[in-house]
């Protein structure tokens, strides 16, 4: 169920044109003031649509400069946006000011169907329409260099073909007729060009301080301004005088509509002038230009080259010289684009060049896969790592690509990292080689599905074989005894530690080894080391852990046993040791005392002791070759 304090949807910039009060008000008095002009069966006379005009007139410029000023002051707008709505609010002031300074004239002193204005009028509303001018020349247009260059000629080319049309749609063009007349239309041409032109300018700008349904309605109201003012003066006595004051008062209905219906569209949408499309050119110049064209036929086709023809004659011709400049510099800046780009492909090839003889040379592997994981692209150094050429990985998955053991694993960190895009792992994987053996890389994932150019991972691996090779060898050399691979000291601690629980513990020490040194030789008492740790290690379990702790002592650990799995062992050990090793054609006896301790390991440091303690019972006598 909807509430009160819901928040209702915004009309749109259009709808909130038809559902203004304001405009809606200033739409019934038109078309009321239409009515009473336009009717002659009114019952008004003449002289009181006259006394009407001015307070009407009046009444429009108050509405345009008021609106005008509270456009400087919507929320969001712009400094310069601000400045420039201010600039026109001036300038409405100085245009109510003259016309009601003609109202006050007019109603002093009457004059039959008099709509122009005086001295006094005309002063005012010329400086008026000067501050609105110079609103939109000031507004900038956020253009610079070669683009504002282009940015005149086009505004140069519309106010032309403007100029062409006011020229031809001015009555009172004939220069054998001369006068007052011809002064006053041309004045009229002259103001609704420089309107036009500051309204082109906004409108093929960057930075237009209005929306587009304003500001077209601005360009339609000054033209048709400047039309009506020539239409009226030279007209007056042809037309009926209410019909002048109609054509006078509606383009003035339409201009001081603009400021509130750029207030009604900003406020509707607020961010409407920024999402204006940029765009490259305008098609406005070229409809100018057509339509310069189309009324030059339509005038030669009266049959007579007068004055009016003539005007749009020299008008087309001007029109052609600026679209011909404005090609003339299009060509040349196409060219000066086309050498930049020329260059750029040429950097662009090199740099290709140089990629692609990195890749095909490097020994590191490039892979490329999609979304699914399946490889789009692999260098020229997969072959050395799989013994395949790249062209068979392609298609394959990721994951086939690496042993069975830890893919699990694999696949779940690569699902992951295609959720963070712009995200980077590093992983050690195990890759098959052709030959059979597997080799080792540390490669580095990069989640690049959202560059439209790859549109999937890419996988940089460098082959660590031998580094792994390197370190477990520095690892069993830390952990192993040199001479017969056992398990060193360390090591054994580390067992017995993570063992747990309850062991077995065994101290062998060799009895008489120092006369086996001094009677064969050193190389005699290593063989003999040596041969002592291999049957120990057949002796012992999987689980069990054989040791060197040094010099001719050794050590078993057996996790879990009891007293009477070590007394077992002890056995087995000496059937073991009861045959002779031979060095040099010499026969050397293995006679060994063997001391076993049974206890928990969070004590370990007390079951050794009682287990060397057992051992040195038995190396001194006291014991029957073993002891528990």
């Amino acid at each position: 169920m909807s509430t009160s304090h819901e928040q209702r949807p915004r009309p749109t910039a259009r709808a909130a044109l038809l559902r203004d009060p304001v405009l809606r008000a200033l739409l019934l008095v038109t078309a009321a003031f239409t009515v009473w002009y336009a009717l002659p069966g009114t019952g008004a006379s003449s002289d009181a649509k006259l006394a009407l005009f001015w307070p009407i007139q009046v009444l429009l410029d108050v509405i345009f400069a008021v609106f005008s000023a509270r456009m400087g002051a919507v929320p969001g707008v712009s400094a310069a946006h601000r400045r420039f709505w201010r600039l026109i609010a001036a300038g409405g002031v100085l245009l109510t000011a003259g016309d009601a300074a003609q109202g006050v004239q007019t109603f002093a002193t009457p004059v039959d169907g008099m709509v122009q204005g005086g001295a006094l009028q005309s002063g005012l509303v010329t400086c008026g329409s000067l501050v609105c001018l110079l609103a939109m020349v000031l507004h900038p247009t956020n253009t610079a260099g070669r683009e504002r260059l282009r940015f005149l000629l086009d505004a140069a080319t519309v106010i032309a073909a403007t100029a062409v049309f006011v020229w031809y749609l001015s009555p009172s063009v004939e220069l054998r007729e001369g006068g007052g007349a011809l002064l006053l239309a041309l004045a009229s041409a002259g103001v609704s060009l420089a309107g036009s032109f500051g309204l082109v300018k906004l409108m093929l700008g960057r930075n237009m301080p209005f929306t587009p349904i304003a500001g077209w309605s601005a360009g339609l109201a000054s033209v048709l301004i400047g039309l009506s003012t020539g239409l009226t003066a030279a007209l007056v006595e042809v037309i009926r005088p209410e019909v002048a004051m109609l054509a006078r008062l509606l383009p003035c209905a339409l201009l001081a509509a603009v400021p509130r219906i750029n207030e009604a569209n900003l406020r509707a949408d607020p961010d409407i002038l920024a999402r204006r499309p940029v765009r490259p050119f305008s098609l406005l110049p070229y409809i100018g230009v057509a339509a310069a064209y189309v009324l030059l036929i339509v005038s030669l086709a009266r049959g007579s080259l007068d004055a009016r023809v003539w005007g749009v004659v020299i008008g087309v011709l001007l029109v052609t010289g600026i679209v011909v400049t404005r090609q003339l510099i299009a060509f040349t800046d196409n060219a000066r684009l086309l050498g930049e780009v020329d260059r750029s492909m040429q950097a662009l090839a090199a740099q290709e060049e140089r990629f692609r003889a990195l890749v095909q040379h490097s020994s590191d592997i490039t892979v490329i896969a999609g979304a699914d994981h399946v490889v789009s692209y692999a260098s020229p150094a997969v072959e050395r790592t799989f013994g395949v050429p790249p062209e068979s990985v392609i298609g394959r998955r990721m994951d086939e690509l690496t042993v069975a053991e830890g893919r699990d694993e694999w696949r779940a960190r690569l699902d992951d990292l295609l959720t963070r895009p712009g995200d980077s792992i590093t992983v050690r994987l195990r890759v098959p080689h052709l030959d059979g053996r597997e080799r080792w890389l540390t490669a580095v994932a990069t989640n690049l599905t959202h560059v439209p150019s790859i549109g999937g991972v890419v996988y940089n691996a460098h082959d660590i074989t031998d580094v792994v090779a390197f370190q477990d060898r520095l690892r069993h050399e830390a952990t192993h005894d040199a001479l017969t691979g056992l398990a060193n000291r360390a090591l054994f601690a580390e067992r017995i530690a993570a063992a747990g629980g309850r062991a077995s513990v065994l101290i062998i020490d060799l009895d008489g080894f120092k006369a086996v040194n001094d009677t064969y030789g050193h190389h005699a008492g290593d063989a003999l080391l040596r041969a002592v740790a291999d049957r120990l290690r057949h002796c012992v379990g999987p689980a069990d852990t054989v040791a060197r702790l040094g010099g001719d002592e050794f050590a078993v650990l057996l996790p879990g046993a009891a007293l009477a799995s070590a007394e077992a062992l002890t056995r087995r050990l000496h059937e073991c040791f009861a045959e002779p090793v031979e060095v040099d054609q010499a026969l050397i006896p293995i006679r060994a005392s063997i001391g076993a301790a049974c206890g928990a390991l969070a004590d370990a440091d007390r079951l050794l002791r009682d287990a060397d303690a057992a051992m040195y019972s038995v190396k001194h006598g006291q014991r029957d070759r073993a002891a528990l």
